[in-house]
Formats: structure tokens, C-alpha cells, sequence
């Protein structure tokens, strides 16, 4: 049976770091651990999303639900992050806050410890309409908001972060500026172990590097190779029973 479980929602970031996030996991919790993600480049929390040639369901409707409310017992941290994401398929600043309350709420069913991401408003309000234009050409095509509504929307989903994460008494981690340079959506990898450790420790988890025994590039390469439990590439349909994944410490890990 695990001591602890690990909840990770996001998309693009969280794909980015989750060697990282894995790795100061095992470095933070008694062992061993349940660690479970829904996340993806592009990742929607509440639509059908696609990548390139990957597309995904979105997570508030992924099958990762139904594994933490299998247990209600086993102590349990959560992160949210990449919220912002889902402005770029221009979906509507409440419709995005529904998704994010209905997941903070099936957490709450749980007991969750819960740290939500905020979006990185510093970094966003320096982009220019070109720039913008440039990553928006690249990463979401189909997006027709102008760089002006994009801003004005991430700002009143940041306000209404805020809001909920006061009026749930949930800590919200706020990105440095320094930790960015062109590409505004994602810290440069050098601070990443940085940036995870300070989320951790918003939710009362200390890590100790000294405690982890797996080699960072075996572990790396071993995490890069897990399938979710469903997505389409190419348009055909593909499932991998989950967890995918299992350390040697009996750690598991589950990819929705």
C-alpha cells in the first residue's frame, strides 16, 4: 500500500518537468508513493485538445478521478498548474474556473493538501502583439483572439485565482521573472528543480536530494517512455493499463 499519493494536473510545464517532479517527490514523501498525472503538451482541463499529432481528453474528464476517489485513506498532495492554458482555445475565463473548482472540489473529497499555479502575469504583460503572433502561429493555429484579449482574459483568470484560492484557503504559487526569456509560458530548465521545490514546499513538503537512491538520467529516460491511460496519435485510438510505471521502492506511476 502506498504511504502517500501524488495528484498532478497540467499540460505543457508539467510534461516538461516531470522527471523533476518525480524525482523531488521521492526525495519529499515516505515511501512508497502513488504518484498520478493527467498532463500533455496542450492539454485542456475540460475539452478535447491536440498537439501536433497527439490529442487528449481533457482532464477534468480523464480516468484519474476515478482512481483517488477508489481511495479515500491514503494522504494525498495536489498540484494544478497550467491553468492559463485553455485560454488560448478561447475558452471563456468562468468556464475555466468551473473546471478548476470541480477539480479542487473532488480533491476536497479526498483531503487533498492542494497548491494551485498561477499564471505568470509578469511575463505575459511584456509580450508584444508580434511576439505573440509568433507563438500563437506555432503552438495554437486556430486561435483567433487578438494579443489584447488574451491578456485581458489571463488577467481576470489570475484576479479569480486569487480569489479562490483565498476563499479556500489553498496556497498559490507565483513564478519569478527571472526564470524566463523569450518563451513566456515556460521557465528556462535550469530553474525547474527550483521552481518544484518552492511548490512543494508551499504545501508543507520539504525535500531532501540526499533521500533519493534512483539515477536521475536512468529515471529520466525510464519516465520519458510511460503511455497514458488513453490518447489518439496519428488519429488512431491507443490505451496503456495503468499504472505504467513502477520503481523499485514499489512507487507507482499512473498517466491519465
Amino acid at each position: 500500500m502506498p504511504r502517500n499519493r501524488l495528484v498532478l494536473l497540467g499540460a505543457s510545464n508539467l510534461s516538461r518537468a516531470f522527471p523533476i517532479v518525480v524525482n523531488t517527490a521521492l526525495s519529499s514523501f515516505e515511501r512508497p508513493i502513488s504518484i498520478l498525472s493527467a498532463m500533455g503538451n496542450g492539454r485542456s482541463y475540460g475539452k478535447e485538445s491536440r498537439f501536433i499529432e497527439k490529442k487528449y481528453l481533457g482532464i477534468f474528464f480523464s480516468g484519474i478521478w476515478d482512481e483517488i476517489k477508489n481511495d479515500f485513506q491514503t494522504p494525498t498532495t495536489a498540484f494544478l498548474t497550467d491553468i492559463g492554458n485553455d485560454l488560448a482555445y478561447e475558452v471563456s475565463v468562468e468556464t475555466i474556473l468551473g473546471w478548476v473548482e470541480t477539480c479542487l472540489d473532488r480533491l476536497d473529497s479526498v483531503s487533498a493538501k492542494v497548491v494551485l499555479s498561477d499564471l505568470p502575469m509578469n511575463v505575459l504583460r511584456d509580450v508584444s502583439e508580434s511576439r505573440y503572433r509568433l507563438f500563437r502561429s506555432v503552438f495554437y493555429p486556430h486561435c483567433r483572439l487578438r494579443w489584447a484579449e488574451i491578456l485581458t482574459r489571463a488577467e481576470q483568470l489570475s484576479e479569480r485565482l486569487h480569489s479562490l484560492a483565498n476563499s479556500r484557503n489553498i496556497p498559490i504559487f507565483i513564478g519569478r521573472t527571472e526564470w524566463h526569456r523569450f518563451d513566456p509560458i515556460h521557465p528556462r530548465k535550469a530553474f525547474l528543480h527550483q521552481q518544484w521545490q518552492e511548490l512543494f514546499a508551499l504545501a508543507g513538503v520539504q525535500s531532501n536530494e540526499h533521500a533519493v537512491d534512483e539515477s536521475p538520467r536512468l529515471l529520466t529516460w525510464y519516465l520519458r517512455c510511460l503511455r497514458p491511460e488513453s490518447w489518439s496519435q496519428f488519429s488512431i485510438a491507443r490505451r496503456a493499463q495503468q499504472p505504467n510505471g513502477r520503481l523499485h521502492d514499489g512507487t507507482t506511476i499512473a498517466l491519465y
